[in-house]
């Protein structure tokens, strides 16, 4: 889809707008509450986090921090207080909520000149994952099984892919609900955050088809830094293991151009590197796996993983809230090398004084 398509539905970019809700009321509406700007950041393996500032708030007077009704803010803004961010186009009470959460972070500066102002910040509901860490096991279980029993103890929704291999034993060891959350994303491949449906998405990457929407340089992309760079990357992948009950060996192969995403006829990064050193660059491990299939998949989720290295980029948008992570986006007027889609790692959404812009981080696995 191409930009002219989606202005309708964005009021032709005009009238940048946000809506800041703090429990079920809007900070600038309901509570009097000035905002100058507010930014959103969503990554893949990550929690997302909010902030915005608060401002024309401090009373001298009265040395209090107070809206426009005299009441004071800090009894709104307080921490793990629930809040809902929504950005886009003129009606502030139909625009995309990007992100749900809680606040855990409020500073302020008192200056010599100046009015002191308050900045908010917090996460979306991956935040309590992010805290302390623990040691716990689980015998003869899925990654996807226990993936759901930590969703549930955190009151999470679901959105998660069936891992099939049952694992002897799945240790979490001194680490964070989200530390571990990762490594069991790594070793499938899969990718994992918190919607702002309060819902877990544990899957793998949905970076194959169209982008959300197609943006030309000059037009949308306001601007684009890609870097392609074989440093990292390796033509063939070998996972060894052992299985010293059954006495068996397993190895699991997994070759350049089998990787996952790629889009046109490009070569990946690991055909390349093996062109342009005459050979095939070979990473060989060991690790533990119970099963053939499981050093397959192993070693297709490394493979895959060194390839996401190999094209990068970082661009900056029209303000869109459809660009999120875990989806594709088109880039044109960038030569036949750069222009494609792109999977999106990250996004940051800003609103302020100079109007709504995305900056954006994305990858590809062929050029």
């Amino acid at each position: 889809m191409d930009l002219a398509a989606v202005a309708d539905s964005y009021a032709q970019f005009f009238v940048p707008a946000f809506a800041i809700r703090v429990g079920d009321q809007d900070l600038v509406r309901q509570r009097a509450i000035g905002v100058s700007q507010v930014e959103v950041d969503l990554a893949l393996s990550a929690a997302g986090r909010f902030s915005f500032t608060v401002v024309n708030c401090y009373s001298h007077k009265k040395q209090a921090f107070l809206n426009g009704f005299g009441d004071p803010i800090l009894d709104v803004l307080t921490f793990g207080a629930s809040v809902e961010i929504a950005l886009g186009y003129r009606d502030h009470e139909r625009l995309p909520v990007l992100l749900t959460g809680m606040i855990t972070e409020i500073s302020t500066g008192f200056n010599e000149t100046g009015t002191p102002e308050l900045s908010v910040s917090g996460y979306d509901h991956a935040f309590p994952m992010m805290l302390g860490k623990r040691s716990q096991s689980w015998s003869k279980r899925t990654d996807s099984d226990v993936v759901a029993a930590l969703a549930r103890e955190h009151n999470l929704e679901t959105d998660i892919q069936s891992t099939t291999e049952e694992r002897p034993q799945i240790e979490q060891n001194q680490e964070s609900d989200l530390e571990f959350l990762k490594k069991l994303a790594t070793r499938n491949h899969f990718e994992f955050y918190v919607d702002p449906k309060k819902r877990l998405r544990f899957g793998k990457p949905r970076d194959r088809g169209t982008g959300v929407v197609q943006l030309n340089y000059g037009q949308g992309l306001l601007s684009f830094k890609p870097e392609a760079n074989l440093a990292a990357q390796v033509s063939e992948v070998h996972v060894y293991g052992w299985n010293k009950d059954r006495k068996e060996a397993y190895v699991g192969k997994a070759i350049a151009g089998e990787e996952s995403g790629r889009t046109g006829a490009g070569k990946s990064g690991g055909e390349l590197v093996r062109s342009a050193i005459g050979k095939p660059a070979i990473l060989e491990l060991r690790q533990p796996v119970f099963s053939a299939a499981e050093a397959k998949r192993r070693a297709e989720a490394v493979l895959n993983d060194h390839a996401k290295k190999y094209l990068t980029g970082d661009a900056e948008c029209l303000g869109l809230p459809t660009l999120l992570p875990d989806h594709n986006v088109t880039f044109g007027n960038l030569g036949e090398k750069f222009s494609r889609t792109y999977y999106i790692q990250q996004t940051v959404h800003k609103v302020d004084g100079n109007g709504y812009r995305t900056r954006v981080k994305v990858k590809e696995t062929a050029a």
